[in-house]
């Protein structure tokens, strides 16, 4: 008796929240044999399909109200983001019990690079060895120009970089068909165009209440991961959980000057040149007269300075 009744016990139905435009629209594939491979699985798929701007944020919110344990994330790192931003508020899960898994079928899908043992999709749904991860916080200006919290596992910029971001995600023909041909000429696309017309910024920055310095920025990057933009990196060692923030500065130089930067980006190597800066800390502020400039995390842009930045140490338990 005691065998029929467990055979008659129904699937353990986990909460997905699924981006099928990720990656391009490559995700809507990738969907397809996922599902596919799952029939048979040991679990049931609560699937709920993002359809704008900020749904995965809601949704990830109405999973915590239902219940819900491990919100499994089919996506890109900016459905990962508002996943995360759903589920966090004052610097606390809403329920600690909470485990992200995170399926990457975006374009990049960086912050899957800061853990080199990462499991096959299929295999993480019920994989039970999650990931302590440290998150890191931004405080900006939303659109309206109020202050705002933003939660992030990767890295957020400040200039050139965030602008270019701003290009390439733009839902246009060409940005879409160049992402489903190949993730780095999209990036080099709206990375190029962008250089040609954003000049630079002059920011004032603290690390650590103690380091106060002034710049002319191209650009400023916050990361936990050093990899961004799909192939780009910053080559120095940085970890999910070394409760630390690794900050990039690109001070001022020309337009010429930053296209031969680029090459720079892909090797790993950019941190060598002499328009580079690197600092590690644990706070790090941004702050200037009539920044316009956007603020991006995790591909997502989220508003405009002042910035300051924050770590909380192993607040997420992370499965991928």
């Amino acid at each position: 008796m005691g065998g029929f009744i467990a055979a008659l016990k129904p699937k353990p139905e986990l909460f997905f929240i699924t981006n099928l435009l990720a990656g391009g629209g490559q995700a809507r594939k990738r969907w397809k044999t996922f599902v596919e491979e799952s029939q048979g699985s040991e679990f049931g798929i609560d699937c709920h399909t993002t359809e704008y701007p900020g749904h995965a944020l809601e949704l990830a919110k109405q999973a915590v109200e239902e219940g819900a344990k491990r919100i499994v994330v089919f996506g890109g790192d900016g459905t990962l983001n508002e996943v995360l931003n759903g589920i966090i508020k004052d610097d606390r899960l809403l329920d600690l019990d909470i485990q992200l898994v995170f399926l990457g079928a975006g374009s990049s899908c960086d912050v899957e690079k800061m853990f080199p043992d990462r499991l096959p999709l299929f295999d993480r749904v019920l994989s039970k060895k999650p990931y302590a991860v440290d998150v890191a916080k931004v405080i900006c200006n939303d659109k309206s120009g109020n202050p705002s919290s933003r939660y992030f596992l990767a890295n957020s910029s400040v200039g050139v970089i965030s602008e270019s971001i701003v290009a390439f995600n733009r839902q246009t023909a060409l940005m879409s068909f160049l992402k489903r041909l190949n993730v780095d000429v999209a990036a080099l696309f709206a990375g190029f165009g962008n250089v040609m017309s954003f000049a630079n910024f002059s920011a004032d920055i603290t690390i650590d209440r103690i380091d106060h310095f002034s710049r002319s920025l191209k650009n400023l990057t916050v990361f936990k991961c050093a990899n961004f933009g799909g192939g780009m990196n910053y080559g120095v060692p940085s970890s999910y959980n070394d409760g630390k923030l690794h900050v990039a500065l690109i001070t001022e130089m020309g337009r010429l000057k930053t296209l031969s930067y680029i090459p720079s980006l892909y090797s790993g190597s950019v941190l060598k040149r002499a328009n580079a800066e690197y600092y590690q800390g644990y706070r790090v502020t941004l702050s200037g007269e009539k920044l316009t400039v956007a603020v991006e995390t995790d591909g997502e842009i989220i508003g405009t300075p002042p910035c300051e930045y924050s770590i909380l140490p192993k607040l997420l338990n992370l499965i991928l």
